[in-house]
């Protein structure tokens, strides 16, 4: 698939409050061609509250799944939340090169927060495709996902929730507990500090840069 990305005009479909501040965006997919793992650029009021988003969807979906945080203080995400079914919209793309790289070679995808779709849309898109998933989210409603990943290597990791069933810590502390096989591929999105981090820590185990692939988030 190349080509320079396209602008589509869009409606809304649904808006799903999946947390306190977690939601899912699903829009019309506009006849957009896309592979799992590429983005979006989701165009706002003005120009400059344009932001990235990652795919939560299979290649084949109907429609275009988007995960978002509300982030009150943000330029995009306080109007994304009074978004209502059949509300007009725009987005542009598909773009970025966060795809798989090797299906033979083991998977481990290594989230923060919604950083975990693109994780979603591997695993809707490839059917019976193996992925260790480690997520790290604030508390427990912020699992995104968790029904794709739960029957499989699935390892959430709680920070904020004392009362959580799961890991309490961060994804780099159980990433530390883990024995991941030496060929491994590693597939690292969400934070940037995690991010660096969890390089960091695959570097010091002998994991080479061509097995390490990442995706920042920033939230503003």
């Amino acid at each position: 698939m190349s080509g320079n990305p396209i602008r589509y005009d869009s409606k809304v479909i649904a808006l799903n409050a999946l947390s306190d501040r977690g939601y899912e965006l699903v829009l019309d997919r506009a006849g957009m061609p896309f592979q799992a793992g590429k983005e979006i650029m989701l165009h706002g009021a003005e120009p400059t509250d344009d932001r990235q988003y990652s795919i939560a969807s299979g290649e084949q979906d109907e429609h275009l799944h988007l995960l978002f945080r509300h982030i009150p203080e943000g330029a995009l995400t306080p109007q994304l939340v009074t978004w209502k079914p059949g509300d007009a919209c725009a987005f542009t793309g598909p773009f970025g090169s966060f795809l798989l790289r090797d299906f033979l070679a083991p998977i481990v995808f290594i989230a923060t927060g919604t950083g975990i779709a693109p994780a979603v849309s591997f695993a809707k898109t490839y059917e019976g495709l193996e992925m260790t998933v480690l997520h790290g989210v604030r508390v427990d409603d912020d699992l995104m996902g968790r029904a794709l990943f739960e029957n499989g290597d699935y390892h959430p990791c709680v920070t904020q929730q004392e009362d959580s069933a799961f890991f309490k810590g961060r994804v780099t502390a159980k990433l530390q507990e883990l024995s991941l096989p030496e060929d491994a591929h590693y597939y690292l999105c969400g934070a940037n500090d995690m991010i660096l981090e969890v390089r960091g820590l695959l570097k010091g185990k002998g994991v080479g840069d061509d097995c390490i692939f990442s995706e920042a988030y920033y939230f503003w």
